[in-house]
């Protein structure tokens, strides 16, 4: 009788044993990989809003201010995404203005393969015809 439980105490784990261990660990991986993706998802949403904001307010700024003429108003909608110059006074990226909109990205952490577009800004005050255009950010991968 002491010769069967010395033999059986040396045996170490079964393969079932092993292969539930194996199974738990193999889902428990699957739910954190799951979990991850939408915490970088999530994030690089809450960048492309707060970028988006950034540019609006640039925008928004531009306008107010009492140096704006009509004039230039007109010429920024004539070609928002090539006058992306006349915004870049009213945008603070880690407190340090952009030189243009490869730097404005560079400097806020976003690939170089992202598209920007202005949008227009509201100039029916002036007699024009262009409506307030948010800006919007693509190539992300969102």
């Amino acid at each position: 009788m002491n010769r069967n439980l010395k033999t059986r105490a040396n045996n170490g784990f079964t393969i079932i044993e092993l292969i539930v261990v194996v199974t738990v660990i193999g889902l428990l991986a699957a739910i954190a990989v799951g979990a991850y993706n939408k915490v970088v998802n999530d994030a690089k949403v809450t960048k492309n809003l707060a970028f988006v904001n950034t540019l609006a307010t640039a925008k928004a700024l531009f306008v107010a201010d009492p140096k704006t003429t009509p004039a230039l108003i007109s010429t920024f909608n004539d070609g928002p995404n090539g006058n992306f110059a006349m915004i870049a006074p009213y945008i603070r990226v880690n407190g340090v203005q952009p030189t243009d909109e490869a730097d404005l990205l560079a400097k806020s952490g976003m690939p170089s393969s992202v598209k920007v577009t202005l949008g227009t800004v509201d100039d029916s005050s002036f007699q024009g015809s262009n409506p307030d255009q948010a800006p919007t950010v693509t190539g992300y991968g969102l």
